[in-house]
């Protein structure tokens, strides 16, 4: 008797050691967390690795990094056309956040251009909520050189996110429009900036030239707006060049209920360019469309009492966010 108890309880203390052994592989092999996606930023067709951002090579042969341009101020739900130029030849781009592990990369053949240019785009979280952080950059080539580190420091500007949210982000100090036209036909644009559903353009920037470094569009409808059924149109205009002499290259979103929507024309993202002489000082209906989408599922709230068309000048700055924040050259 005494032999099979303990027989029994051999057996009872190898099963509980199994599951325990088990839970610690299972807990082993969890997937980190990409802290970065979930506080910071995603960027589309690249690779994340769990490791600390790759040390500069030593070597002369490594390659170089010319000069970058980009958006020193970003949006919760917004992005940053990162323009990075080099005359190396490189295999990826990698990109990390100060202070955090981890780091994005992006493969040569996944790169929007390598002709002396590349181009990287940011889309940020819709709740990222530090108000300054350092973007860090290298290249790296297909002997595994790294180039020089560089850095870009990033303040965040508050913005709507809401129900639906549309903005447009761009890397040169002009003044570039965005247009939504509501399924009802009614455009919200820096001439109306609401809608009767409740749609607002709350972050206007550089309007009439009158530059605020913020470089960034954004048209919110909170959940106490009305989000129609039926298709919308996003336009983007180049209203004014401002004096930049090089080409304008613009990032375009689109979130509906906290996800990037399906574009039913165009992409979502959407990313693009204007030339210094495109500027052409559109009001409503101007601008190059840049991407048509559908909501089919929306539930129309009530407005509360108090909204109101508003009808904003050209030569008014109307965005209440106003920053001192760093050029990137």
């Amino acid at each position: 008797m005494k032999k099979h108890n303990l027989l029994l309880l051999i057996s009872l203390l190898g099963m509980i050691l199994s599951l325990v052994f088990t839970g610690c592989k299972k807990d082993d092999d969890k997937e980190p967390t990409n802290e970065i996606a979930k506080s910071y930023f995603s960027i589309e067709n690249s690779n994340f690795q769990y490791d600390a951002f790759p040390a500069e090579s030593e070597s002369e042969q490594a390659p170089v990094i010319n000069a970058i341009n980009g958006n020193a101020s970003v949006l919760e739900g917004g992005s940053n056309p990162l323009t990075i130029e080099t005359n190396s030849a490189v295999k990826d781009v990698l990109i990390g956040v100060l202070g955090e592990n981890g780091y994005y990369v992006l493969p040569a053949e996944n790169l929007k251009s390598l002709d002396e240019e590349i181009l990287v785009i940011l889309l940020f979280s819709q709740t990222f909520k530090t108000d300054s952080f350092v973007i860090m950059i290298a290249l790296r080539d297909n002997e595994g050189l790294v180039s020089v580190h560089e850095s870009i420091t990033v303040s965040r500007i508050e913005a709507g996110t809401g129900l639906l949210q549309v903005s447009c982000s761009w890397d040169r100090l002009n003044d570039v429009d965005l247009h939504l036209m509501e399924p009802n036909e009614t455009e919200i644009f820096y001439g109306m900036d609401q809608s009767e559903n409740g749609g607002f353009l709350d972050v206007d920037s550089n309007a009439g030239c009158e530059i605020d470094n913020i470089n960034n569009e954004n048209i919110t409808y909170s959940e106490e707006s009305i989000v129609e059924n039926g298709t919308y149109i996003v336009r983007v205009d180049l209203y004014s060049n401002c004096d930049v002499s090089s080409k304008t290259n613009f990032t375009v979103t689109a979130w509906y209920q906290g996800q990037l929507i399906s574009a039913t024309t165009g992409s979502n993202p959407y990313n693009g360019y204007f030339n210094p002489d495109d500027e052409d000082y559109g009001e409503e209906g101007s601008g190059r469309q840049v991407m048509k989408f559908m909501v089919t599922s929306a539930k129309s709230s009530q407005l509360k009492e108090g909204y109101k068309l508003s009808y904003s000048k050209r030569n008014v700055l109307k965005s209440p966010y106003k920053l001192k924040s760093q050029s990137i050259q």
